[in-house]
């Protein structure tokens, strides 16, 4: 099976700076090279990080001289490995290079968390950064000396992955063990939607009218009114439309409620349907960034 591991660092404003590809079987270097970007003069956020200057990239190729060789490169492996790699990807993507549809993609990070974090209580998508996933499989991994280079970087995704394939003792070819830990990893990940999903939503009476609020653990402290639900999101975008008519003149997130409003609410149940529940929380966090740039009136 031909994988190859990659990092990629990049400007503050996503311009390719440094790539390095290496070869999972050997641990041989493929690929490596600094880019000039073409907008960006300096990039102070991600220098702190990565410690790559405008002058270490002075001289170096811009990533369109080089990108049908990164291209060729990495639509010829079977899979890519990488830590938190769908950043890696959206940087490929972003300087128009193309990976394939179908390519196989190994993110280090779920391997982490399935087979060290969760029993070491790291909530699911809170796996912490490279270095102290390194410190906690027991490698020495200097934030300050060896971090954040591209090159190291990808040497050390590979030594975890390495260790957590041994941590999962399946006794399987590597190919095989890859798709048994996505299927493990997949209904593992249906299980934390479906727990993020439950919560409550209540209402809360103010001066200007009642307001709607959806909360995960508990319901609202100031509530009035409260109800467990299985499906949060999809439950506040209901109750929403169910009282758009109250909605006030002045501030439509406000709810002058009738009594059979309130009964309504009270009674209130569903049934956790995970494509409506996405749908709603994207469409939640759309509406909530929409407002604080002024385009509330957008999704009315």
């Amino acid at each position: 099976m031909n994988l190859i591991c990659l990092d990629i660092e990049a400007t503050d404003n996503g311009e390719m700076l440094e790539l390095s590809v290496i070869s999972h079987e050997g641990c041989r270097t493929v690929y490596q090279s600094y880019f000039h970007p073409v907008t960006a003069r300096s990039w102070p956020n991600s220098q702190a990080v990565h410690h790559i200057t405008p002058q270490m990239v002075r001289d170096a190729p811009p990533v369109k001289k080089e990108r049908k060789k990164i291209e060729t490169l990495v639509n010829a492996a079977d899979g890519i490995i990488g830590f938190a790699v769908d950043n890696d990807i959206r940087y490929l993507k972003g300087n128009n290079i193309a990976v394939r549809d179908d390519i196989r993609i190994i993110d280090v990070r779920d391997w982490f968390w399935y087979y060290k974090g969760k029993h070491l209580d790291i909530e699911f998508g809170s796996v912490p950064r490279l270095a102290k996933c390194a410190e906690l499989l027991g490698f020495e991994f200097s934030e300050e000396s060896e971090a954040h280079s591209a090159a190291n970087d990808t040497l050390m995704t590979i030594k975890l992955f390495d260790a957590l394939v041994e941590e999962a003792g399946m006794d399987l070819p590597l190919d095989e063990a890859i798709v048994r830990f996505e299927a493990l990893f997949e209904e593992e990940r249906r299980r934390y939607a479906e727990k993020m999903a439950h919560g409550f939503i209540s209402l809360v009476s103010t001066q200007k009218g009642y307001v709607v609020k959806n909360n995960h653990n508990q319901p609202a402290s100031d509530a009035e009114f409260s109800i467990e639900v299985a499906g949060r999101f999809q439950a506040e975008h209901e109750l929403r439309e169910k009282f758009r008519k109250r909605e006030g003149a002045a501030d439509p997130n406000h709810y002058d409620l009738r009594k059979s409003d309130i009964e309504y609410f009270k009674s209130y149940t569903n049934v956790y349907d995970p494509e409506k529940e996405e749908f709603y929380r994207h469409l939640t966090k759309a509406k909530k960034k929409a407002k604080s740039g002024g385009l509330n009136m957008l999704f009315r």
